[in-house]
């Protein structure tokens, strides 16, 4: 299993594969580091995620996704407005 997000600083690492498993925090990889040490990361940290439509059409040219944007905007728009927060 390899870690791909972008701004992890172990992004490009490979790490041994032990399970996959829902938890409290969503869908998470449990591997092993180089050294042995149990890790976990959020699965669409890892390349065991589907793969995003837009970012593989988008071949690396932008580095944001259109939904990300959209939700930008909305809480821009809030602490502007003096609304505050986020719509899901």
């Amino acid at each position: 299993m390899r870690l791909v997000h972008p701004f992890h600083p172990r992004s490009g690492e490979a790490f041994e594969f032990l399970e996959r498993m829902n938890s409290w925090r969503g869908d998470v990889v449990l591997a092993l580091d180089e050294q042995g040490r149990r890790c976990s990361f959020p699965v669409e940290w890892t390349d065991m995620a589907p793969v995003d439509a837009f970012v593989e059409e988008a071949g690396g040219t932008c580095p944001f996704r259109t939904g990300d944007l959209v939700r930008l905007v909305d809480l821009v728009t809030g602490l502007r407005d003096g609304v505050g927060g986020m719509t899901p």
